[in-house]
């Protein structure tokens, strides 16, 4: 259950938009991703200081001439936080790429859209290929031995074995020296 007080905020900060949700959260996405690629191509300290101020004064700009709501400003100012977590960049923008379509599906047809956007996604994944092994590998053809790596580094002595993906004759690693 959502407190009552937090909805009357969310209803109050929507009513003053003019604007559907799926073209506001356009706007302030192609808006953060312009300040990000301004950022990029200037000087480092320069660019820093564009993506933080820019960031700031038009988000607070487009609060108060009524573009936007607060909890979108917010939400989308999460999500690129959220993608400074990958670290590769030519995956980052796919994702980032990716995202545009997520919104569009969503706001189309709402949670069916982004569950299909997603679903869409993961077999996608699942039929990717990268030097003969799967691109989910080990989680999409499920080997829980080499569950190992996934989510936490374990120490090298509890890898003994070769992953599972690797079609080598000899299954047991050398022992490493120290």
């Amino acid at each position: 259950m959502i407190p009552e007080n937090l909805i009357l905020t969310l209803t109050e900060s929507r009513s003053k938009v003019p604007f559907p949700p799926i073209f506001e959260a356009l706007l302030m996405e192609t808006t953060i991703e312009l300040l990000r690629e301004a950022g990029a191509r200037l000087p480092t300290k320069i660019g820093q200081t564009i993506g933080i101020v820019g960031g700031i004064v038009i988000g607070q700009a487009a609060v108060q001439a009524g573009l936007t709501s607060n909890i979108l400003i917010i939400s989308v100012a999460s999500s690129a936080i959220a993608s400074f977590v990958i670290p590769n960049y030519v995956m980052s923008a796919s994702f980032r790429l990716f995202r545009f379509g997520l919104i569009v599906m969503a706001g189309l047809w709402g949670n069916m859209g982004l569950a299909l956007g997603l679903a869409y996604m993961v077999i996608h994944l699942s039929g990717l290929t990268s030097v003969g092994s799967s691109y989910l590998t080990p989680i999409a053809p499920f080997e829980p031995y080499d569950w190992k790596d996934v989510f936490l580094r374990l120490p090298f002595s509890t890898l003994a074995k070769r992953p599972t993906q690797v079609k080598a004759k000899n299954k047991v690693k050398l022992k490493m020296k120290r």
